[in-house]
């Protein structure tokens, strides 16, 4: 049989190939191994058959809510019918979008439709005779229907009066309805700071979402990534786990290569196989610092460091294995969970009444649940590349410092210092500078001022 793509991503059409004779033709409608051979791993629990005695008669948009979702595999064995499926996946790049296709006795096309998306089709001829699998089964307290002609949706049915059931005519708009469809989300690095604000963000949006860490599997281990992620399957992999401590990278470089170059290429090998997007996180340490110009994301990057040369070599590497990638360049990251320089000043400032912080290291603070908000609004889109997103402005260090303590309350005074009077094993970059006007591109807007951030975290840390 030939299994030919939709505009929908895992919407298929199928077409077996009938065999025939001076007696007739005989084909297999359905063949598990050739349906897995092709990517198709369903499992189907029950066949269902309905019949339409009028041209006209319009039966949908249906579905069954999770956890009763179904998959359906349908086709039409005697006249003829316009088959259409909408995806009410929210967070899809095709959301709200839908094909249709002409199934028939005639043709023997089949259309797969895959969970999260709503079905219904319009008679096309007399007597028309519709059969179609479902990998599960019926449940009433699970069944749902949004309206046929939703303005929102705006099938062309080519039917100005159709035949409808009770059901189908009092069905709801999906702005209105309970459709508990998402996109669903993997994100790596569970426990850390990132991770930890993208977890809280796709769960603040309904979203069906999964967060692993290293206990759930170990990226370096590529028949244990691929099994975990393969078992979940999820739409994105939002990959924020990553080896980041920079000084001690110097001195265990293998192990630093093997989390952030090997782990990543493992994942980004997986989201190919299952067509997953992925979105790695990166840093401005690719970057050698040099001048006073931020950064664009098409500057040729030179890392210093062994963390800034293995990140980097992550993104080549996923790069490598697939094009459906979002690469996202941020810095000086800091969020409630996990440890962060506006915690270590916290600290610092109750323990001394001076702390010596660098002048001459110059970037942008960026607050994790502004960065998850973009990262949220750019998966749901196919603009793939590589990004710079932090919040807006520049400081130093020692200018940080300062006005963590000010915001505080805290009487710390703060001494400026060279990096060179503050060596340590690995080289930072003095110009730490993003340049973020493909956030603006993207359309996406400039997040809120470092200064703006820091205040929101520590009235979210009760300080």
């Amino acid at each position: 049989m030939n299994v030919i793509d939709t505009k929908l991503k895992g919407v298929k059409v199928i077409e077996p190939v009938a065999h025939g004779d001076n007696r007739g033709w005989f084909m297999e409608t359905y063949n598990q191994e050739a349906f897995r051979a092709a990517g198709l791993d369903y499992t189907f629990v029950q066949d269902n058959q309905s019949y339409s005695a009028q041209k006209g008669i319009l039966r949908g948009l249906h579905f069954q809510n999770n956890p009763w979702a179904q998959a359906k595999l349908v086709r039409c064995t005697q006249g003829a019918i316009l088959d259409v499926a909408v995806d009410i996946r929210k967070g899809s790049e095709t959301y709200l979008q839908y094909v249709a296709v002409e199934l028939s006795a005639e043709n023997k096309k089949q259309l797969l439709i895959p969970r999260g998306f709503a079905h219904g089709f319009v008679t096309l001829t007399q007597d028309v005779m519709v059969q179609y699998k479902v990998d599960n089964v019926y449940r009433r307290e699970s069944d749902r229907g949004i309206r046929y002609d939703d303005p929102q949706i705006g099938v062309q049915w080519g039917v100005d009066q159709p035949i409808l059931s009770q059901k189908d005519t009092s069905s709801p708009l999906l702005r209105d309805s309970d459709a508990n469809f998402t996109v669903k989300v993997l994100v790596t690095g569970a426990g850390g700071q990132l991770g930890f604000d993208m977890l809280r963000k796709l769960r603040a949006e309904g979203y069906d979402c999964l967060g692993a860490d290293r206990s759930d599997f170990d990226i370096v281990d590529y028949d244990w990534t691929r099994a975990f992620v393969k078992a979940y399957r999820p739409d994105i992999v939002v990959h924020c786990a990553a080896y980041t401590a920079v000084n001690q990278a110097e001195s265990d470089a293998e192990r630093c290569a093997e989390i952030n170059v090997k782990g990543s290429e493992n994942l980004a090998r997986v989201c190919r196989e299952i067509g997953a997007k992925m979105v790695y996180i990166s840093t401005d340490y690719v970057y050698d610092g040099s001048g006073e110009k931020p950064f664009c994301p098409h500057d040729a990057p030179a890392p210093l460091s062994v963390y800034g040369k293995t990140k980097l070599d992550g993104e080549r590497a996923c790069a490598a294995q697939t094009d459906r990638l979002f690469v996202i360049r941020t810095s000086w990251v800091f969020g409630v969970n996990g440890n962060n320089f506006v915690k270590t000043m916290l600290k610092l400032g109750k323990e001394r009444d001076c702390v010596r912080v660098v002048h001459d290291q110059i970037g942008s603070p960026t607050y994790t649940p502004d960065l998850a908000d973009f990262i949220f609004y750019l998966m749901q889109s196919e603009r793939y590349g590589t990004y710079h997103c932090t919040n807006e402005g520049y400081c130093s260090w020692y200018e940080f410092a300062r006005e963590i303590f000010c915001l505080s309350g805290t009487d710390t005074r703060v001494e400026p210092i060279a990096t060179a009077d503050y060596p340590t094993p690995a080289v930072r970059p003095l110009n730490s500078r993003l340049d973020k006007q493909c956030l603006i591109e993207c359309g996406y807007h400039a997040l809120p001022a470092w200064q703006d951030a820091l205040a929101r975290y520590l009235r979210e840390m009760n300080v």
